[in-house]
């Protein structure tokens, strides 16, 4: 692990979407719809978690870990 950088290991219950980075707050929205569509609750004192992974033409998508509690 580089110099500088902190490790934190999550033991809880995540909703996931990827997208493309452009459509970021889209994303974000949509997953927070169909977290409360399917009548879970959010874990607000639980940390979101996004991942990014580049793409061949150049652009980035990025994965989002929301979490809930089950």
């Amino acid at each position: 692990m580089p110099e500088g950088m902190d490790f934190i290991e999550l033991n809880q219950d995540y909703a996931t979407l990827r997208g493309n980075m452009k459509n970021l707050d889209s994303i974000h929205i949509q997953l927070g719809t169909w977290i409360d569509e399917q009548r879970y609750d959010r874990k607000l004192d639980g940390y979101i978690v996004e991942t990014y992974h580049p793409l061949e033409n150049g652009e980035e998508e990025v994965e989002i870990y929301m979490p809930i509690n089950v």
